[in-house]
């Protein structure tokens, strides 16, 4: 945390801070194909001794 907070200036907090980095460096992108549906996982219960 301490070297977080003494870095604090690298880290940009909105958008406007970003001028000059090319957008494909800073987006994410997530290979899916479109025509396939989404499943809903079943949830995963923990039991109480974990």
């Amino acid at each position: 945390v301490r070297f977080l907070r003494a870095n604090k200036d690298v880290f940009a907090w909105v958008p406007k801070q970003l001028v000059g980095v090319q957008r494909r460096v800073i987006e994410h992108h997530l290979r899916v194909c479109p025509n396939v549906r989404p499943v809903k996982q079943k949830a995963q219960r923990l039991s109480t001794e974990k």
